[in-house]
């Protein structure tokens, strides 16, 4: 069992060998680099948020690792040392790591850790300890709106991952490849919830993460210049306690109780074979913790001059819609092109999400009278026990799904997760040292299927970036934003953000 106690141990260890990896002698070998300062720089960040209405506008703070607030007015000081482990691709033995902190104005937590990391490679494996902001599988980060899994929207999870990189099934030439990870990590915003969840309401603390991932990849670029991926992601929320839970099958009538979850070898098994059951689960067993995942799918083009990818991704948030027993409705679907350097746009995307159907919005376990099961009603990133798919308030999957941290009464719950969106973006570079980026959303909302809108409500997300990168303050960069929502989700708000960063090469 690992104990809170334990976690922060690990945090101040990784710390430590982030430190020593920095300034530690090694001879020069083929193996290892000759200074592990290498590839490393220091980057030294400001970032202002200023705007009218009740929240900051989303762009402003959706898909930024949760390192952004929804509040209209905020701010972060942001210091990050990083070597990515790519410095070494051409070696057998890599080495990567980081540290990135920041101190915030009007965030969750004014001391922020975002992260913290050592990662060690051998070919095609590679272990990674500790907090690091991790890539969407299939989207670019500056073009698409998210994924509707483990997106980009939320804080980075501390965790122990092993990574086996794309390597060739024996017999196929290269022409079938695999990859696959697994990993088992913690939440960090128990002390979050407790101070900014309602008195009453439902949160956790210590729970448990375990996520893992198997993906094909079919062609050669050296002999086609397409290829065709496909794969599967599945996590889970496990273990730590639950507070204030009020459920039916525990027979405590309206009396809230605490619930502590098994946290030994067996949990953990559950969490990655989905065994196992909860309390509240009745005569009907379904699976301990909270599992969900998506499977995700992209065919690429990859010209010496334009790149293209259409990719889809299909969510799903219990076995109802592991299969196709239900159809598949529920998706992601989008595409991007990169263009070759031009005055005018490099790249653009366009994607639409829907999660509207859920399953369907019948639900009921089996009885004596009733033997048939139906599964619908699944009710995305919310769960009866856990305090859904968010970390420190923002969700983990898409952000056209609400975040709880817009919840005016604290509640750590997802009241607008069945969704219909639009998505467009462009990016261009009119000159060396200026980049622009624009971005245009517009959704359709209906709620919850246990609590709909009166109306279907709209909301409209708009983006407008520009970056300038001085030839003669060399590391120096400076972007300015503006964003504008207006709608009926999260309301009318506009806003303007500042930032600005320094890197040094150490």
């Amino acid at each position: 069992m690992i104990t809170f106690a334990a976690m922060k141990g690990q945090i101040l260890i990784i710390l430590s060998i982030v430190v020593t990896a920095s300034v530690s002698p090694i001879g020069a070998s083929d193996s290892l680099p000759a200074s592990r300062w290498d590839g490393a720089t220091l980057t030294v960040e400001a970032s202002a948020t200023m705007g009218g209405g009740d929240h900051a506008p989303l762009w402003l703070s959706a898909n930024r690792y949760g390192l952004s607030s929804v509040q209209k007015c905020a701010g972060y000081e942001r210091v990050q040392m990083l070597r990515p482990i790519q410095t070494d691709s051409a070696r057998s033995w890599r080495l990567g790591y980081g540290a990135d902190v920041a101190l915030t104005q009007n965030h969750e937590r004014t001391f922020v850790v975002q992260q913290a990391f050592v990662e060690a490679a051998w070919k095609v494996l590679r272990l990674t300890l500790g907090s690091k902001q991790q890539p969407m599988e299939t989207q670019s980060a500056d073009l698409g709106s998210g994924a509707l899994s483990m997106g980009i929207n939320a804080r980075p999870i501390p965790q122990m991952r092993l990574d086996v990189d794309w390597f060739a099934m024996p017999g196929t030439k290269g022409w079938w490849q695999w990859k696959l990870y697994g990993s088992y990590g913690w939440f960090t915003d128990g002390r979050w919830q407790e101070s900014w969840a309602a008195p009453t309401g439902r949160r956790t603390k210590h729970v448990l993460y375990h996520e893992k991932g198997l993906f094909w990849k079919f062609g050669r670029t050296d002999m086609l210049p397409v290829t065709y991926e496909i794969g599967l992601r599945m996590a889970s929320q496990f273990g730590g306690t639950t507070y204030n839970v009020n459920n039916r099958r525990l027979n405590i009538g309206s009396q809230l109780t605490d619930i502590k979850h098994p946290a030994d070898l067996g949990a953990y098994w559950h969490a990655l074979t989905c065994q196992g059951s909860d309390e509240t689960d009745g005569s009907d067993p379904n699976t301990a913790g909270n599992h969900l995942g998506s499977y995700v799918m992209a065919l690429s083009y990859h010209g010496p001059r334009w790149q293209a990818r259409a990719y889809w991704e299909r969510y799903f948030d219990d076995q109802s819609m592991l299969t196709v027993q239900y159809g598949i409705r529920d998706m992601l679907i989008g595409a991007e092109v990169r263009a070759p350097k031009n005055p005018f746009v490099d790249g653009a995307s366009f994607e639409f999400v829907t999660t509207t159907n859920q399953s369907g919005a019948v639900y009921h376990d089996r009885t004596a009278r009733l033997q048939d099961k139906m599964n619908g009603r699944d009710n995305y990133y919310n769960h009866l026990l856990y305090t859904g798919w968010q970390h420190y308030g923002f969700t983990l999957g898409h952000p056209f799904i609400t975040s709880p941290a817009y919840n005016q009464d604290h509640t750590l719950y997802f009241w607008n997760n069945r969704i219909k969106g639009w998505h467009v973006g462009l990016t261009g570079q009119p000159a060396d040292e200026w980049r622009w980026r624009l971005l245009a959303s517009f959704t359709r909302n209906w709620g919850l299927y246990t609590k709909p809108f009166a109306d279907c409500l709209a909301q409209q997300y708009i983006l407008a970036e520009a970056t300038y990168r001085p030839r003669w303050a060399q590391g120096w960069t400076a972007t300015a934003a503006l964003g504008l929502d207006h709608g009926s989700v999260v309301g009318n708000n506009t806003g303007a953000q500042l930032t600005i960063r320094k890197t040094f090469d150490l």
